[in-house]
């Protein structure tokens, strides 16, 4: 059984580079009760629960959602917001003083969104907001036009696309990079995949901004109600990713981990008994004892390191947990992410 995967190592480089990856950041679906949204913490990836006005009442959990999970939000009062605060614990490499939004980062922002039907708000969107600074963007139906797009409030002008309607159900999909100096931002309206590379519907340079928080607000209409729905904030992965394709018995599979310092030894390893978590110098991994390491990797100048390893015949339907660490040249290393996945 030691020697399940290690035999017949090829250590040749894989001639594919894997697909981009993202991480999510938070996310919330709003799967709660129906009544007010203040002090729900349901949701992945968040600081702290809703603050949604004293009276936990700015925004409401209403049914249906616009997504297959759960309810959706609806805001109440006018210009009353609700506010949530990310976890910003473990993202230190793309942090700019202990927030988000450092020079040649990336970050996404997913919402389902829709004008309350028979509501007249002037404005309704999903803003990023840095605490106690001010709303550094808002996504949705700006003041001054039914349709879908982008503004600073107070400070730029707001940007649309041309032929959306904020009273049409839709999936707002905003890409923000952030550069020295300005931003670019780009959003679609219902795009056909999670992260279009597709021309986007509005593509316009923002001035400079940094956030911690979301918050979804509308208002200035005399019938309140914007709906929000399936929030995502993510970012293209920036930890060591590590992926195990085609393990298929009497097969070669391709073991590849990405985001990799170039020329930095990266090691594999596997269990063939459970996901741990067990102790080692780089933290816990998901593996069980016995552990079994594959021969070094070295990343190459794009920062991917990879090998091929024959499985051997006969060894289907045996379980697999496996994961990877990054070496530094200076001592340590930072783990990658981990597999469970049964030989085919």
């Amino acid at each position: 059984m030691n020697s399940l995967i290690p035999l017949i190592l090829l250590c040749s480089l894989a001639p594919s580079i894997p697909a981009a990856q993202h991480t999510i950041l938070a996310e919330d679906s709003f799967d709660y009760a129906m009544g007010p949204l203040g002090d729900q913490d349901g949701g992945n990836g968040w600081a702290s629960s809703w603050w949604s006005g004293t009276a936990l009442d700015n925004a409401f959990v209403d049914s249906p959602g616009m997504d297959p999970v759960g309810n959706m939000a609806t805001t109440q009062w006018e210009h009353g917001g609700s506010y949530r605060l990310i976890d910003l614990t473990d993202l230190g490499p793309i942090l700019d003083n202990g927030v988000l939004g450092k020079d040649n980062t990336t970050i996404w922002f997913h919402c389902n969104m829709q004008r309350t039907p028979g509501g007249d708000d002037f404005y309704g969107g999903f803003s990023i907001n840095y605490q106690w600074v001010g709303e550094q963007l808002r996504m949705g139906s700006p003041w001054g036009s039914d349709e879908w797009g982008v503004e600073i409030p107070f400070l730029t002008a707001p940007y649309f696309i041309p032929g959306t309607q904020c009273d049409t159900q839709a999936q707002l999909v905003t890409r923000i990079d952030f550069l020295p100096g300005d931003e670019r931002v780009q959003m679609w309206v219902d795009p056909a995949e999670d992260y279009p590379t597709t021309l986007a519907g509005l593509d316009v340079m923002m001035p400079d901004m940094r956030f911690n928080e979301i918050y979804i607000q509308s208002g200035s209409g005399n019938l309140t109600g914007f709906n929000f729905d399936n929030i995502r904030v993510s970012t293209p992965v920036f930890t060591p990713y590590y992926t195990l394709g085609n393990l298929t018995a009497a097969s070669p599979a391709d073991i590849s981990v990405i985001n990799v310092g170039p020329g930095n030894t990266v090691i594999a390893a596997y269990s063939l008994t459970g996901p741990g978590p067990t102790q080692s110098p780089f933290g816990p991994v998901d593996l069980s004892q016995p552990i079994k390491q594959l021969p070094a990797m070295v990343a190459g100048s794009t920062g991917e390191a990879s090998m091929t390893a024959n499985v051997p015949p006969g060894t289907s339907g045996i379980s697999v947990w496996s994961q990877a660490v990054e070496l530094h040249p200076g001592g340590g290393g930072t783990l990658s992410n981990s597999l469970f996945q049964t030989i085919l």
